[in-house]
């Protein structure tokens, strides 16, 4: 059993890749109850913007010896997260 990746488009499935599936065999199609892309885009705008208040309402809280001692050391934020 393989698994391959693929969205629907005006009503037909389109693969991800290149798949080679050979002639005649079976095959499962799952659909997955995420949401579309909009969901995402507004999910991650909200969570942006739930961040900025956060922000914005510490204004008058110190930051703390903590906060210098990671911002010397340049943290960046390296891999993707799914908001």
């Amino acid at each position: 059993m393989h698994t391959y990746q693929a969205y629907c488009e005006k009503g037909r499935i389109v693969p991800v890749g290149n798949p080679v599936i050979p002639e005649g065999r079976k095959i499962i199609i799952t659909v997955l109850d995420e949401g579309s892309d909009d969901q995402k885009i507004l999910r991650r705008l909200n969570a942006l913007a739930e961040f900025r208040r956060e922000i914005r309402a510490s204004v008058d809280e110190p930051l703390g010896p903590e906060f210098d001692e990671i911002a010397e050391r340049r943290v960046n934020i390296t891999r993707e997260v799914d908001l």
